[in-house]
């Protein structure tokens, strides 16, 4: 009997000696996992980005290459989805998603967000930006990052700056070459106060207008023109209808890549700095394919007979509209700030 129990406990005693590590090691691992702990102890990684274009569109383009660069630098732990073509919501309902939380990440028009956070009005000031030298050194500066820091404020985190590219003039009647060969014209815009007061400056008629009825207006002459850039003038083919488009360059088309700022605060040092350094890098591709969009398309567009001419002098257009540049360096100290850097910038 006592033979019996005496192997009894030796076996117990094994089985201790065996399992102790084995628990140690899982009671490590439900320490490495408790919510909040930093991103690099939590194995991968997943996370949804959304956005509104289409998927050969240049910002869609900029999205995916932005997921690959995060991938690859941390060796696969990271993984991006990306939702383009309004599959998860339009531009404002992306924002609210990401606001709350119930989106990670997404590429947002600074024009829908206009309303709702005036500083990114300043990225779409009329000829703030001449070309793409000078916007490539802006998107690349502190300055930039100072003035999209007033987005935190909403609950998300800024990253980096894409674009669909410059805006052109586009018309249904004759070129425009000088300010009153806008004015009268029913001009449709965006649906946000600055392309409001840009336009009326300029003495058109502005028509806030969705983006999917822009055919069927031209078409139907409910509008007599519009402002695009030139990948959105063929891939909606405006040209059917409107057959003269002026490369007036009045601003560009920029969207703010963001995600929420929890889930940004939940991540370790090691993950921000993969995932700002990627989001930077990113910046130049985007302008590089615009550019080669640019002049691919203006190609095209002459073979199908569009005319497309350049405004012979930007000045009146510049003079026109200093009341615009007033009215909202004025909403903001950080606008007027970043304008005056932009504008130092050659």
């Amino acid at each position: 009997m006592h033979k019996k129990l005496k192997t009894a406990w030796l076996i117990i005693g094994i089985a201790v000696f065996t399992l102790l590590p084995l628990l140690a090691g899982c009671s490590k691992k439900a320490e490495e996992n408790k919510p909040g702990e930093p991103s690099a102890k939590q194995g991968t990684i997943n996370m949804r980005l959304a956005n509104v274009v289409q998927p050969t569109h240049p910002m869609n383009v900029a999205a995916e290459k932005f997921a690959k660069k995060v991938e690859a630098k941390s060796n696969g732990r990271i993984k991006i989805t990306i939702y383009p073509a309004r599959q998860l919501g339009d531009d404002r309902q992306l924002f609210e998603q990401v606001q709350q939380g119930s989106l990670d990440m997404a590429e947002i028009s600074a024009a829908p967000i206009g309303g709702t956070s005036p500083i990114v009005s300043a990225l779409q000031l009329p000829w703030l930006f001449t070309n793409w030298d000078q916007y490539l050194k802006v998107m690349k500066s502190d300055a930039v990052d100072k003035l999209l820091k007033g987005l935190e404020k909403n609950n998300v985190k800024p990253l980096a700056v894409y674009n669909a590219g410059f805006r052109h003039f586009v018309t249904v009647a004759k070129p425009v070459e000088k300010p009153d060969d806008l004015k009268g014209l029913k001009f449709r815009v965006a649906e946000t106060p600055l392309h409001v007061d840009i336009f009326k400056a300029l003495g058109a008629s502005p028509t806030p207008m969705a983006y999917g009825e822009i055919y069927s207006g031209l078409q139907n002459k409910v509008i007599d023109g519009l402002e695009m850039d030139l990948s959105a003038i063929q891939m909606e083919k405006h040209y059917e209808v409107a057959k003269y488009v002026t490369l007036s360059r009045h601003f560009t088309w920029p969207a703010v890549l963001m995600i929420n700022l929890n889930r940004w605060n939940s991540l370790s040092p090691e993950d921000k700095k993969i995932i700002e350094e990627a989001a930077k890098e990113v910046i130049e591709e985007n302008v590089k394919d615009i550019q080669e969009i640019e002049q691919r398309v203006i190609a095209e567009l002459r073979s199908k007979g569009v005319s497309i001419s350049e405004l012979s002098s930007v000045e009146p257009f510049i003079q026109a509209t200093k009341g615009v540049y007033d009215k909202y360096m004025a909403q903001d100290p950080a606008i007027a700030e970043f304008v005056k850097y932009v504008q130092s910038i050659k």
